[in-house]
């Protein structure tokens, strides 16, 4: 078994899945913006974070958070975040007795211990203790405390997303015939979309690294098409969706490929890779290209060694 053969399949593999969760990307975001998922799965996180009749009432008067928590508010799509800083002043502040109390964190501390029984009453009570006597401070770790509370709720979206995309991706596995199990006895077979492949992976690669690609992934969409550090990426979705000599003209499409039952278990793994994620993807690309170095360095040695003798 030829080791250098099965790591360039694997980065044929890698490449195409990447380019393809891409595009379900772009697609995952025209669904969440029409239905609005990303702004109810934070409203759903806030009125759960916020337990407290007395304080979402402060809050609803914020224009800021009033979609979140006023229910006769009249709102289109809601927004899809909220600075934590701005929470934390927000709820400190609607816990002062007066602007001009001589200790405002007594005040505070005072204010929350008249509130009812609830998780927020705890937790802020827990928060007091460990600001010492500073006001920012309090506000800090209000700050902090909302901040990764919301992210830990907020993994019920992340679920729901991949779920979507398990679909969606089994959608572009059928629409695109994008079979797993014959791509990769395709890509083993053939050396001229082994080599392509990799070389787009090189590309790649070499030209984005982790912290443009998890920017270029956080861009709204029209920002995106028009940032060039992102343009590698769009192009890898473009050559994956023409099938273009860059891409080792892969056998991907209906062209000249009639239905087989035997698509149907290739078409499943392909929506399981897609549901994984694009970062996914980057990430293990760069690791099976960095072995790939790895195991050609030492061969280069060899060959260099056996000119000279």
């Amino acid at each position: 078994m030829n080791l250098t053969i099965w790591i360039d399949v694997a980065i044929g593999l890698s490449v195409i899945f990447l380019g393809t969760s891409l595009f379900v990307t772009i697609i995952n975001e025209y669904v969440a913006q029409a239905l609005d998922l990303r702004g109810k799965a934070l409203r759903t996180a806030l009125v759960r974070l916020i337990d407290d009749d007395t304080m979402v009432t402060a809050l609803s008067r914020s224009p800021a958070l009033r979609p979140f928590f006023d229910s006769k508010a009249k709102t289109g799509t809601l927004p899809s975040y909220v600075e934590p800083q701005i929470l934390a002043r927000l709820l400190i502040g609607g816990l002062r007795a007066s602007a001009t109390d001589s200790d405002p964190l007594e005040s505070v501390t005072a204010s929350i211990r008249t509130l009812p029984d609830s998780s927020l009453r705890s937790q802020l009570l827990a928060l007091t203790a460990t600001a010492g006597s500073s006001m920012d401070e309090l506000i800090k770790v209000t700050s902090n405390w909302a901040d990764q509370s919301l992210t830990v709720l907020g993994e019920s979206y992340k679920r729901n997303l991949r779920a979507i995309s398990f679909f969606i991706g089994l959608g572009v596995a059928v629409a695109f015939n994008i079979d797993t199990l014959f791509l990769t006895e395709h890509l083993y077979r053939n050396k001229e979309s082994r080599d392509a492949t990799v070389a787009l992976a090189l590309k790649i690669t070499e030209k984005t690294d982790t912290e443009v690609f998890d920017a270029c992934l956080t861009l709204p969409m029209d920002t995106r098409k028009a940032d060039p550090r992102c343009a590698e990426l769009l192009r890898l979705v473009d050559h994956i969706k023409e099938q273009s000599e860059s891409a080792g003209k892969l056998p991907i499409g209906w062209k000249d490929a009639p239905f087989k039952w035997t698509n149907i278990p290739g078409w499943l793994l392909t929506a399981l890779a897609l549901s994984l994620g694009a970062p996914f993807w980057f990430d293990l690309l760069n690791k099976i290209v960095n072995v790939r170095h790895g195991i050609a360095k030492p061969e280069t040695r060899k060959e260099v060694g056996k000119s000279e003798t």
